[in-house]
């Protein structure tokens, strides 16, 4: 579960210089992606794959990863071209040696250990020139915590935000007791603070979990909802339709059915659209037909004013 939270991705891409539209393409993917529209996805992100962006060409490889279940020959094609260009995490992948892949011998080319040497030697030299990035890629390589820890101490709020999961869940060492419990707080907030969407929304339930003021939780859960994160919206709107009462947030269900409209339109994976779906008649029972269509408006509002819906999953993940 721990590399499920890891959502870095070296960012820029220094040797692609995409037109409009092949960077329109690549966002619109990535957009697609992060809802887990892994199929819809592949055709967007090909395109600026093929124009040479090693973002573009990361999530194509994962994408088609996920989509067959494992890696195949075109999916290691475009890790290869991500990971010759010197994404950490195109490594990482190419150096999984239990993958499916590499068992029944359909890729070629370089071993899987060759790639994570290259990975591991590439994440020491940046870490030592104080990339806390490559600093969290030593850390998930097994390298020690010390890496996590000296990436979030230097402000990495991915890292952050990893560590207090890492921490909650009995990782690291505490002699004095409650420090434990602070050391998560403050992990935790710090990086809901930068503004990182996974934090915002781990610390909504650490406040929930240790019982803090509900006027503390609502307003995390709601800056949460406006970055877009699937999970923290839905539950938002639930919360803002009395589904239940449990926040004291003032009754508005148009908004609550708008955005409980658009989630349910999503036509990607996971189980929250096919939740929202059933929570739409429950919220529309409580409605006239007129607030029901101002409710919908309303969802295309929302659209056009927040970023786009996401479940925000790891970059080096599942």
């Amino acid at each position: 579960m721990i590399s499920f939270l890891l959502l870095a991705l070296f960012s820029g891409n220094v040797f692609a210089r995409l037109t409009s539209e092949e960077e329109a393409a690549r966002d619109k993917g990535i957009e697609l992606y992060k809802q887990s529209d892994w199929y819809d996805s592949q055709p967007l992100l090909q395109i600026a794959a093929k124009a040479g962006d090693r973002t573009a060409q990361y999530y194509l490889a994962e994408a088609i990863r996920l989509s067959k279940r494992y890696t195949t020959a075109e999916a290691k094609k475009w890790y290869e071209a991500a990971a010759e260009q010197g994404d950490l995490y195109a490594m990482l992948r190419l150096g999984d040696s239990d993958d499916l892949c590499g068992v029944i011998g359909t890729c070629e080319g370089k071993s899987a250990e060759q790639w994570r040497k290259k990975a591991l030697k590439t994440a020491y030299e940046r870490a030592n020139n104080a990339d806390t990035e490559a600093m969290i890629v030593l850390y998930t390589m097994g390298e020690g915590l010390r890496w996590l820890e000296r990436s979030a101490e230097r402000g990495n709020s991915d890292a952050q935000h990893f560590l207090a999961i890492i921490y909650k869940d009995g990782g690291g060492w505490f002699i004095i007791p409650g420090t434990r419990d602070k050391a998560v707080e403050r992990y935790a907030k710090a990086s809901a603070e930068a503004g990182y969407a996974p934090a915002m929304e781990f610390y909504a339930n650490f406040l929930y979990d240790n019982k803090r003021p509900k006027k503390e939780i609502a307003y995390w859960l709601k800056k949460t909802a406006e970055t877009g994160h699937l999970e923290a919206l839905a539950a938002y709107a639930l919360y803002i339709a009395h589904l239940p009462d449990g926040l004291d947030y003032p009754l508005n269900l148009v908004e609550a059915y708008g955005i409980t409209y658009l989630i349910s339109q999503l036509t990607g994976g996971g189980a929250v659209p096919e939740d929202a779906r059933r929570s739409l008649p429950k919220i529309a029972a409580k409605m006239t037909p007129d607030e029901i269509q101002q409710g919908i408006a309303f969802s295309k509002q929302w659209e056009k004013t927040h970023p786009p819906l996401s479940y925000y999953p790891p970059v080096y993940g599942y």
